[in-house]
Protein backbone atom coordinates (compact mmCIF):
# COMPACT_ATOMS: atom_id res chain seq x y z
CA UNK A 1 0.00 0.00 0.00
CA UNK A 2 1.77 3.09 -1.09
CA UNK A 3 -1.19 5.85 0.36
CA UNK A 4 -1.81 7.14 -2.77
CA UNK A 5 -5.63 7.40 -4.68
CA UNK A 6 -5.48 8.36 -8.62
CA UNK A 7 -8.79 9.65 -9.84
CA UNK A 8 -10.07 10.77 -12.65
CA UNK A 9 -11.34 14.08 -13.67
CA UNK A 10 -13.09 15.32 -17.06
CA UNK A 11 -15.57 17.82 -15.61
CA UNK A 12 -18.76 15.33 -15.63
CA UNK A 13 -21.18 14.57 -13.02
CA UNK A 14 -19.62 10.62 -12.94
CA UNK A 15 -15.85 12.14 -12.48
CA UNK A 16 -17.65 14.22 -9.68
CA UNK A 17 -19.40 10.91 -7.87
CA UNK A 18 -15.57 9.38 -8.65
CA UNK A 19 -14.09 12.11 -6.89
CA UNK A 20 -16.65 12.44 -3.96
CA UNK A 21 -15.68 8.17 -3.36
CA UNK A 22 -12.19 8.13 -3.49
CA UNK A 23 -12.28 11.51 -0.88
CA UNK A 24 -14.79 9.35 1.57
CA UNK A 25 -12.25 6.21 1.07
CA UNK A 26 -9.29 8.51 1.67
CA UNK A 27 -10.92 10.17 5.10
CA UNK A 28 -11.08 6.39 6.19
CA UNK A 29 -7.99 5.35 5.24
CA UNK A 30 -5.97 8.26 5.74
CA UNK A 31 -4.45 8.31 1.63
CA UNK A 32 -3.49 11.36 -0.40
CA UNK A 33 -5.45 11.90 -3.51
CA UNK A 34 -3.92 12.73 -7.09
CA UNK A 35 -6.26 14.34 -9.31
CA UNK A 36 -5.28 13.66 -13.35
CA UNK A 37 -6.99 15.36 -16.11
CA UNK A 38 -5.34 14.35 -19.65
CA UNK A 39 -6.04 16.92 -22.57
CA UNK A 40 -5.57 15.58 -26.65
CA UNK A 41 -4.76 18.14 -29.18
CA UNK A 42 -6.13 17.85 -33.20
CA UNK A 43 -3.50 15.83 -34.72
CA UNK A 44 -2.62 16.89 -38.42
CA UNK A 45 -5.12 16.33 -41.07
CA UNK A 46 -4.61 15.19 -44.66
CA UNK A 47 -7.80 13.65 -45.93
CA UNK A 48 -8.38 14.12 -49.73
CA UNK A 49 -6.49 17.38 -50.27
CA UNK A 50 -7.83 19.01 -46.75
CA UNK A 51 -4.99 19.93 -44.65
CA UNK A 52 -5.50 21.15 -41.22
CA UNK A 53 -3.47 20.94 -37.78
CA UNK A 54 -4.82 22.31 -34.25
CA UNK A 55 -4.08 25.85 -33.80
CA UNK A 56 -2.03 27.22 -31.07
CA UNK A 57 -4.14 29.13 -29.28
CA UNK A 58 -6.53 26.20 -29.71
CA UNK A 59 -3.75 24.20 -26.77
CA UNK A 60 -3.85 26.81 -25.07
CA UNK A 61 -7.62 26.69 -24.19
CA UNK A 62 -7.50 23.07 -23.94
CA UNK A 63 -4.56 23.31 -21.38
CA UNK A 64 -5.91 26.18 -19.54
CA UNK A 65 -9.20 24.42 -19.37
CA UNK A 66 -7.75 20.90 -17.99
CA UNK A 67 -5.93 23.00 -15.12
CA UNK A 68 -9.77 24.91 -14.03
CA UNK A 69 -10.92 21.43 -14.25
CA UNK A 70 -8.33 20.36 -11.70
CA UNK A 71 -8.88 23.45 -9.79
CA UNK A 72 -12.62 22.85 -8.94
CA UNK A 73 -11.71 19.64 -8.03
CA UNK A 74 -9.11 20.64 -5.71
CA UNK A 75 -11.83 22.92 -4.20
CA UNK A 76 -14.18 20.15 -4.13
CA UNK A 77 -11.52 18.39 -2.70
CA UNK A 78 -10.82 21.01 0.17
CA UNK A 79 -14.42 21.64 0.98
CA UNK A 80 -15.36 18.25 2.04
CA UNK A 81 -12.11 16.97 3.67
CA UNK A 82 -9.67 20.68 4.21
CA UNK A 83 -7.15 18.23 5.90
CA UNK A 84 -6.46 15.39 2.79
CA UNK A 85 -3.18 16.11 0.70
CA UNK A 86 -4.22 16.77 -3.09
CA UNK A 87 -1.80 16.82 -5.78
CA UNK A 88 -2.91 17.80 -9.73
CA UNK A 89 -1.57 16.17 -13.03
CA UNK A 90 -2.61 17.46 -15.97
CA UNK A 91 -0.97 15.98 -19.25
CA UNK A 92 -1.40 15.59 -22.99
CA UNK A 93 -2.45 12.00 -24.14
CA UNK A 94 -5.43 9.49 -24.25
CA UNK A 95 -6.93 9.38 -21.00
CA UNK A 96 -6.64 5.85 -20.35
CA UNK A 97 -3.12 5.42 -21.27
CA UNK A 98 -2.33 8.67 -18.59
CA UNK A 99 -4.35 6.99 -16.03
CA UNK A 100 -2.69 4.08 -16.55
CA UNK A 101 0.58 5.29 -15.89
CA UNK A 102 -0.73 6.96 -12.80
CA UNK A 103 -1.97 3.51 -11.63
CA UNK A 104 1.63 2.34 -11.09
CA UNK A 105 2.39 1.63 -7.51
CA UNK A 106 -0.97 3.30 -6.56
CA UNK A 107 -3.74 1.99 -4.21
CA UNK A 108 -6.73 2.06 -6.74
CA UNK A 109 -7.45 4.09 -9.67
CA UNK A 110 -11.00 6.00 -9.54
CA UNK A 111 -12.89 6.96 -12.91
CA UNK A 112 -16.43 7.66 -13.22
CA UNK A 113 -17.76 4.88 -15.34
CA UNK A 114 -18.70 7.56 -18.56
CA UNK A 115 -17.69 11.04 -19.10
CA UNK A 116 -18.52 14.67 -21.35
CA UNK A 117 -16.53 13.11 -24.53
CA UNK A 118 -16.01 16.53 -25.88
CA UNK A 119 -12.29 18.39 -26.49
CA UNK A 120 -11.47 18.22 -22.49
CA UNK A 121 -10.14 14.47 -23.33
CA UNK A 122 -13.26 12.88 -21.64
CA UNK A 123 -13.33 9.92 -19.24
CA UNK A 124 -15.53 8.11 -21.83
CA UNK A 125 -16.92 4.13 -20.92
CA UNK A 126 -14.30 2.83 -22.99
CA UNK A 127 -11.72 4.66 -20.89
CA UNK A 128 -13.05 2.67 -17.90
CA UNK A 129 -13.30 -0.81 -20.01
CA UNK A 130 -9.68 0.01 -21.40
CA UNK A 131 -8.01 0.49 -17.79
CA UNK A 132 -9.88 -2.84 -16.76
CA UNK A 133 -6.85 -4.28 -18.71
CA UNK A 134 -4.77 -1.21 -18.26
CA UNK A 135 -4.58 -0.08 -14.78
CA UNK A 136 -2.02 -1.69 -12.80
CA UNK A 137 -3.33 -1.77 -9.32
CA UNK A 138 -7.01 -1.68 -8.22
CA UNK A 139 -9.58 -0.13 -10.41
CA UNK A 140 -13.13 1.93 -8.94
CA UNK A 141 -15.75 3.00 -11.30
CA UNK A 142 -18.49 4.82 -10.10
CA UNK A 143 -21.50 5.68 -12.03
CA UNK A 144 -24.43 7.73 -11.91
CA UNK A 145 -25.71 6.25 -8.29
CA UNK A 146 -25.81 6.91 -4.56
CA UNK A 147 -22.24 5.92 -2.78
CA UNK A 148 -23.70 4.31 0.50
CA UNK A 149 -21.55 4.64 3.29
CA UNK A 150 -22.51 1.11 5.07
CA UNK A 151 -23.53 -2.40 3.76
CA UNK A 152 -21.62 -5.45 3.15
CA UNK A 153 -18.61 -5.38 0.43
CA UNK A 154 -19.84 -8.19 -2.09
CA UNK A 155 -17.18 -10.01 -3.81
CA UNK A 156 -17.16 -12.61 -6.98
CA UNK A 157 -15.35 -16.15 -5.83
CA UNK A 158 -15.01 -18.91 -8.23
CA UNK A 159 -11.94 -20.68 -7.09
CA UNK A 160 -9.48 -19.16 -9.19
CA UNK A 161 -6.28 -17.07 -8.16
CA UNK A 162 -8.10 -14.08 -10.02
CA UNK A 163 -11.33 -14.74 -7.51
CA UNK A 164 -9.21 -15.00 -4.47
CA UNK A 165 -7.17 -11.88 -5.07
CA UNK A 166 -10.74 -9.57 -5.29
CA UNK A 167 -11.27 -11.55 -1.91
CA UNK A 168 -8.50 -10.57 -0.38
CA UNK A 169 -8.95 -6.58 -1.47
CA UNK A 170 -12.72 -7.22 -0.06
CA UNK A 171 -11.46 -8.23 2.75
CA UNK A 172 -8.63 -4.87 3.21
CA UNK A 173 -11.95 -2.69 2.21
CA UNK A 174 -14.17 -4.28 4.62
CA UNK A 175 -11.83 -3.66 7.32
CA UNK A 176 -11.46 -0.27 6.44
CA UNK A 177 -15.02 0.33 6.57
CA UNK A 178 -15.52 -1.48 9.78
CA UNK A 179 -18.08 -3.52 7.57
CA UNK A 180 -17.80 -7.66 6.58
CA UNK A 181 -17.77 -9.39 3.24
CA UNK A 182 -20.61 -11.22 1.35
CA UNK A 183 -18.48 -13.68 -1.08
CA UNK A 184 -20.95 -14.92 -3.83
CA UNK A 185 -19.94 -17.93 -5.44
CA UNK A 186 -22.66 -18.44 -8.91
CA UNK A 187 -22.71 -21.60 -10.66
CA UNK A 188 -24.79 -23.41 -13.39
CA UNK A 189 -25.90 -26.92 -13.23
CA UNK A 190 -27.23 -28.13 -16.89
CA UNK A 191 -28.90 -31.51 -16.59
CA UNK A 192 -29.88 -31.97 -20.44
CA UNK A 193 -26.47 -32.30 -21.22
CA UNK A 194 -26.94 -35.83 -19.79
CA UNK A 195 -30.88 -36.65 -21.10
CA UNK A 196 -29.82 -40.74 -21.20
CA UNK A 197 -28.72 -40.73 -18.09
CA UNK A 198 -30.94 -38.51 -15.68
CA UNK A 199 -28.72 -40.09 -12.59
CA UNK A 200 -25.21 -38.67 -13.69
CA UNK A 201 -26.80 -35.29 -14.10
CA UNK A 202 -28.34 -35.77 -10.32
CA UNK A 203 -24.51 -36.42 -9.58
CA UNK A 204 -23.07 -34.05 -11.56
CA UNK A 205 -25.51 -31.38 -9.92
CA UNK A 206 -24.21 -32.20 -6.63
CA UNK A 207 -20.62 -32.51 -7.01
CA UNK A 208 -21.12 -28.79 -8.91
CA UNK A 209 -23.37 -27.51 -5.59
CA UNK A 210 -20.44 -28.92 -3.14
CA UNK A 211 -17.79 -27.67 -4.91
CA UNK A 212 -19.36 -23.58 -5.04
CA UNK A 213 -20.05 -24.22 -1.25
CA UNK A 214 -16.63 -24.64 -0.54
CA UNK A 215 -15.05 -22.62 -2.85
CA UNK A 216 -14.93 -19.20 -0.61
CA UNK A 217 -13.48 -21.08 2.09
CA UNK A 218 -11.26 -22.57 -0.01
CA UNK A 219 -10.21 -19.15 -0.52
CA UNK A 220 -10.04 -18.34 2.57
CA UNK A 221 -7.27 -21.09 3.10
CA UNK A 222 -5.35 -19.74 -0.09
CA UNK A 223 -5.25 -15.93 1.73
CA UNK A 224 -4.10 -17.28 5.29
CA UNK A 225 -6.04 -14.75 7.19
CA UNK A 226 -5.19 -13.77 10.40
CA UNK A 227 -6.96 -16.21 13.75
CA UNK A 228 -9.14 -14.49 14.25
CA UNK A 229 -10.07 -12.62 10.59
CA UNK A 230 -10.06 -9.14 10.84
CA UNK A 231 -13.84 -9.55 9.07
CA UNK A 232 -16.89 -11.67 9.35
CA UNK A 233 -17.18 -13.35 5.30
CA UNK A 234 -20.08 -14.63 4.63
CA UNK A 235 -20.23 -17.57 1.51
CA UNK A 236 -22.99 -17.39 -0.49
CA UNK A 237 -23.22 -20.32 -3.01
CA UNK A 238 -25.84 -19.32 -5.78
CA UNK A 239 -27.55 -21.28 -9.06
CA UNK A 240 -27.05 -18.70 -12.07
CA UNK A 241 -25.42 -17.10 -14.23
CA UNK A 242 -22.34 -14.71 -12.41
CA UNK A 243 -22.93 -11.33 -13.32
CA UNK A 244 -27.10 -12.24 -12.08
CA UNK A 245 -25.75 -13.63 -9.06
CA UNK A 246 -23.77 -11.03 -7.99
CA UNK A 247 -25.71 -7.94 -8.47
CA UNK A 248 -28.63 -9.98 -6.67
CA UNK A 249 -26.81 -10.18 -3.41
CA UNK A 250 -25.44 -6.56 -3.81
CA UNK A 251 -29.17 -4.57 -3.18
CA UNK A 252 -27.47 -3.46 -0.26
CA UNK A 253 -23.60 -3.63 -0.96
CA UNK A 254 -21.43 -0.13 -0.66
CA UNK A 255 -19.27 -1.58 -3.33
CA UNK A 256 -19.22 -5.13 -5.70
CA UNK A 257 -15.44 -6.35 -5.96
CA UNK A 258 -14.48 -8.32 -8.90
CA UNK A 259 -11.40 -10.42 -10.56
CA UNK A 260 -10.58 -8.85 -14.03
CA UNK A 261 -10.59 -12.91 -15.29
CA UNK A 262 -11.87 -16.11 -14.07
CA UNK A 263 -10.05 -19.56 -14.41
CA UNK A 264 -12.82 -21.54 -15.64
CA UNK A 265 -13.97 -23.63 -13.00
CA UNK A 266 -17.42 -24.14 -11.46
CA UNK A 267 -18.69 -23.40 -16.06
CA UNK A 268 -16.29 -20.37 -16.20
CA UNK A 269 -17.99 -18.32 -13.74
CA UNK A 270 -16.20 -15.35 -13.67
CA UNK A 271 -14.70 -14.30 -17.33
CA UNK A 272 -13.62 -10.88 -18.44
CA UNK A 273 -17.00 -10.11 -19.49
CA UNK A 274 -19.08 -10.65 -16.12
CA UNK A 275 -16.69 -7.86 -14.51
CA UNK A 276 -17.55 -5.71 -18.23
CA UNK A 277 -21.39 -6.37 -17.49
CA UNK A 278 -21.01 -5.17 -13.86
CA UNK A 279 -19.34 -2.11 -14.92
CA UNK A 280 -22.59 -1.55 -17.23
CA UNK A 281 -25.08 -2.70 -14.51
CA UNK A 282 -24.45 -2.23 -11.22
CA UNK A 283 -26.02 0.59 -9.47
CA UNK A 284 -22.86 0.87 -7.17
CA UNK A 285 -19.24 1.38 -7.13
CA UNK A 286 -17.15 -1.54 -9.07
CA UNK A 287 -13.85 -2.55 -7.97
CA UNK A 288 -12.32 -4.46 -10.64
CA UNK A 289 -9.06 -6.43 -9.10
CA UNK A 290 -6.72 -7.90 -11.01
CA UNK A 291 -3.45 -10.28 -10.15
CA UNK A 292 -0.62 -8.36 -8.02
CA UNK A 293 2.10 -7.44 -10.53
CA UNK A 294 5.29 -9.90 -9.41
Amino acid sequence: MTGRIVVGIDGSQQSGNALDWAVARAQLGGERLELVNSYNLTPAIDFFGYHGVAAAQDADWLIELSEHLLEAAAGRVRTRAPDLTCTLTSKLGHPAHILAAASESADAVVVGRRGLGNAASALLGSVSNQLTVQARCPLIVVGECDLPADGPIVVGVDGSEFGTNALRYAITEATVRKSFVRAVTAHEVTPHEFPGDPELAVRMRAAIEAEAATTSTRALDEIGTADPAPVTVDPVAVEGRATDAILRHAEDAQLIVVGTHGKGLIRRVLLGSVSRQLLNDADRPVAIVDLPES
